[in-house]
């Protein structure tokens, strides 16, 4: 319920906003003076879109992860970055998906994985170790 509208504010305000800082950023002076290599220019332009692409999700995940440890960190009143270590640790998931994906020509195996990483495995563990984590400290101070 509340996964959609954070990710479209993520997109709106992190994700689009680092493309366009990005992409302006671009040398169009340096990219021209190979004006009679046209292959090398599509070469050279479509790796810094990837690179800016891969840079703005990077940022994009930070960005949440960040935010999503606040969000338990503040009413546990503890910081133990749980929540920041599991949103981080999609972005080798999406490139392990995309590999598998591109391998079996198939979506199952990338939803598979989601669901046993993310759903079964990852959201459990993290709500496990923030609970050991507080009850540990409860067991502290009384």
């Amino acid at each position: 319920l509340c996964s959609q509208p954070v990710h479209k504010w993520i997109v709106r305000h992190i994700y689009f906003p680092c493309m366009r800082s990005g992409i302006s950023k671009v040398n169009c002076k340096m990219l021209n003076c190979y004006a009679g290599h046209a292959l090398y220019i599509v070469c050279v332009w479509s790796f810094v879109l990837f690179f800016l692409q891969e840079v703005a999700v990077f940022v994009s995940f930070f960005v949440s992860a960040v935010l999503h440890e606040l969000v338990v960190a503040v009413p546990c009143r503890i910081l133990k970055f749980w929540a920041f270590l599991g949103i981080m640790l999609q972005i080798p998931l999406i490139t392990l998906t995309s590999c598998l994906k591109s391998k079996f020509r198939d979506t199952m195996a990338g939803n598979m994985i989601f669901w046993f990483f993310f759903c079964i495995y990852g959201q459990p563990m993290c709500v496990l170790l923030y609970y050991h984590d507080v009850m540990n400290r409860i067991g502290k101070t009384e």
